[in-house]
């Protein structure tokens, strides 16, 4: 699914960027699993793990605007990229 806003879309966080990344999906039953699917996933990559970290903190903390007893849904896995080869490899 496209996001419908993409300005509201964590600003800084450039798709193929940083070796530390996070995966978020939907966990079983969630109810949004019925407008996004049970395959929906979204990737962001950190130039550092204290910058992933910073973001993982972020999504699990309690929104703002999140009515009381409102709490996130998504899993949250820390993926990593596999370093590149040297250039002089063969």
């Amino acid at each position: 699914m496209d996001i419908c806003h993409p300005h509201n879309q964590r600003a800084g966080s450039k798709p193929g960027t940083g070796p530390f990344g996070l995966r978020l999906s939907l966990p079983k039953g969630d109810t949004m699993r019925a407008l996004l699917g049970d395959d929906w996933c979204v990737f962001e990559w950190f130039e550092t793990e204290s910058a992933r970290n910073e973001r993982i903190a972020e999504l699990t903390a309690h929104f703002v605007y999140y009515r009381k007893g409102d709490r996130p849904t998504y899993v949250v896995e820390r993926i990593n990229r596999d370093p590149a080869p040297d250039a002089g490899e063969s």
